[in-house]
């Protein structure tokens, strides 16, 4: 949409993920896949470009796409913390 901007992009991904301890946000740049290696973590980057929002995500699918995403799935249904065991 023209006219937005960095900021209000940004305040909008705060708000979404503010409880979503295993997603980071980055304030500048877009994640790399060396970030989030071995770790249970989603990392979120995104640039405005002219009228477009480019939006990077990079997680380690063996962690989040199988064990860890098992582990996580498993705390939230009986009640434990969504992080333990994982970070």
């Amino acid at each position: 949409k023209p006219g937005v901007g960095h900021a209000q992009i940004a305040a909008v991904y705060q708000k979404a993920y503010a409880d979503k301890p295993l997603v980071r946000l980055y304030d500048k740049g877009v994640p790399a896949l060396k970030s989030v290696e071995g770790l249970p973590f989603c990392d979120i980057g995104f640039a405005v470009q002219d009228d477009h929002l480019i939006v990077v995500a990079a997680e380690d699918n063996l962690l989040k796409g199988a064990a860890a995403q098992a582990v996580q799935c498993a705390n939230i249904r009986f009640g434990f913390a969504e992080t333990q065991s994982l970070i």
